[in-house]
């Protein structure tokens, strides 16, 4: 399969190196509309670096990663589907709900597929929560995350400081983090979130994205979850962030931790410990080459543009109750 790359300077690309050297897997070319670290990843990856987006659409290819400025995202995605080159495009796949909506349309008409990495999808850890292990989505109760990353200035340091300015980036930290758990809430409990209210903040006076931020949020079965993020946390290569979360279930009460999950049943007196992977990094390959296998079998997306979309009118919604002091909002959603 012969792939191309688009825009390799987006800080999640390197977690996906390990799948283009797979038997069968070509890459053909790779663009760096950032300047940044196209040659290097050129040299790793055997392949030509185009000077362009452009340059490298004109090349025959199988299948696409995007990685550009979230106010680039949607136009390069639609160039693709007019092809009906399939693609994997990293979140949030656009500037706006409109953008991602629009998209969305546009490949299910021209049945294009298209994969979006909400990688708590196909984690070790989300699979315990499941109900082949006895959690099924009625019994959820309260869902609650808490996911803080590394300062702003990491976004710098790999050039990619568009995603401090609002107008390239659409949103901070609940945008770039709480995406993730937006899709999560919705997968495990098997509804939509239907109302919102988020607090949000600011702290370098340059950046005019959110970098703490704090969602509650209710579906449509009346479950409350909450999602906390930030871009505060002091991180290092060995320890790049705070994630910790606590579930409640009808038939459970369970709590996540350093490495730790911890479930203790409602029938039973003592609870119960298990060591688990966390690291969120290690799930980028995996959910590249599920799509690869999915895309060959015939089937849809583990996690596509649809889930996208719910995502994007969840944030939306969020902000605009950022917006104004944290009042509710109701969510929009398609047709």
């Amino acid at each position: 399969m012969k792939i191309a790359i688009f825009d390799v300077s987006h800080w999640h690309f390197p977690l996906y190196l390990s799948p283009l050297g797979d038997p069968g897997i070509e890459v053909v070319g790779i663009s760096d509309s950032e300047a940044f670290a196209g040659t290097r990843f050129a040299q790793q990856l055997n392949c030509k670096l185009f000077d362009s987006n452009e340059e490298l659409l004109e090349e025959e290819f199988d299948f696409a990663l995007v990685f550009s400025r979230h106010s680039r995202m949607a136009g390069l995605a639609e160039r693709l589907i007019e092809r009906g080159i399939p693609f994997l495009i990293e979140k949030p796949c656009g500037l706006d709900l409109q953008e991602v909506r629009r998209i969305r349309q546009l490949a299910e008409q021209r049945g294009v597929y298209v994969s979006v990495p909400f990688i708590n999808r196909v984690s070790d850890w989300a699979a315990r929560l499941s109900p082949a292990e006895g959690f099924t989505p009625e019994g959820f109760q309260h869902l609650s995350f808490r996911f803080v990353v590394g300062p702003v200035e990491r976004y710098e340091r790999n050039g990619c400081g568009w995603m401090l300015d609002k107008q390239q980036a659409g949103g901070g930290s609940l945008l770039n983090v709480g995406i993730h758990f937006i899709d999560l809430i919705a997968t495990l409990t098997g509804a939509p979130i239907t109302h919102v209210s988020a607090q949000a903040r600011t702290y370098r006076p340059d950046v005019t994205v959110d970098e703490q931020a704090v969602l509650t949020c209710q579906n449509a079965a009346g479950q409350i979850g909450v999602i906390e993020t930030g871009y505060l946390y002091p991180s290092t290569a060995e320890d790049q962030r705070d994630f910790a979360f606590s579930i409640s279930h009808s038939t459970s009460y369970i709590r996540g931790y350093a490495d730790q999950l911890y479930l203790k049943a409602r029938d039973q007196a003592a609870g119960q410990s298990i060591t688990v992977e966390y690291n969120t990094d290690a799930y980028y390959p995996v959910f590249l080459r599920r799509s690869w296998a999915d895309l060959a079998e015939g089937r849809p997306p583990f996690a596509g543009l649809r889930e996208a979309e719910h995502a994007m009118a969840v944030l939306e919604a969020a902000y605009r109750s950022a917006a104004n002091g944290g009042a509710p909002q109701t969510v929009e959603h398609a047709p």
